[in-house]
């Protein structure tokens, strides 16, 4: 079910979360950087909500992901 999809998402998310933070303090990042990494990655979960939109296109022939593509930018050639 869909709340069932968005429960995985969002515990992969928090995996993600905290193995990006633990690599971070392991390479000894410096904060203000730390910092861009995590609004980076708040900001790919707030506008994909953990799809990989990539692999879904890459799993798709060719011709239906131009037309995709084409439909995704549609909106902004008419603005």
């Amino acid at each position: 079910t869909y709340l069932q999809s968005i429960t995985v998402r969002i515990e992969e998310w928090r995996v993600k979360q905290r193995d990006t933070e633990e690599w971070m303090i392991h390479r000894q990042l410096p904060q203000d950087l730390q910092e861009r990494v995590r609004r980076f990655i708040h900001y790919k979960w707030l506008t994909t909500r953990g799809v990989d939109e990539e692999a879904i296109l890459q799993s798709l022939p060719l011709d239906l992901r131009r037309e995709i593509q084409r439909h995704l930018c549609l909106g902004l050639v008419r603005r």
